[in-house]
């Protein structure tokens, strides 16, 4: 993907780097939030963490609502 600047290239990179830290950081995940696609549904989910599993916790909805309905 080509960008048509106004300016060459080099005074764009000088300029950023006369930025404060916090702006350029801000201005790298804009154009990082731009660039990249969207993440999947199952991307996403990856990252979520559920932290520890206690060991009296079962997969069964029976022990955990004390019911045995089918």
């Amino acid at each position: 993907m080509a960008v048509q600047l106004t300016i060459p290239y080099e005074t764009l990179v000088e300029l950023v780097e006369q930025l404060p830290p916090a702006q350029q950081r801000a201005l790298i995940e804009r154009v990082q939030h731009k660039t990249e696609a969207p993440t999947s549904l199952s991307e996403q989910l990856l990252i979520f963490e559920v932290g520890e599993w206690d060991p009296a916790w079962t997969l069964r909805r029976e022990d955990e609502y004390d019911d045995d309905s089918d």
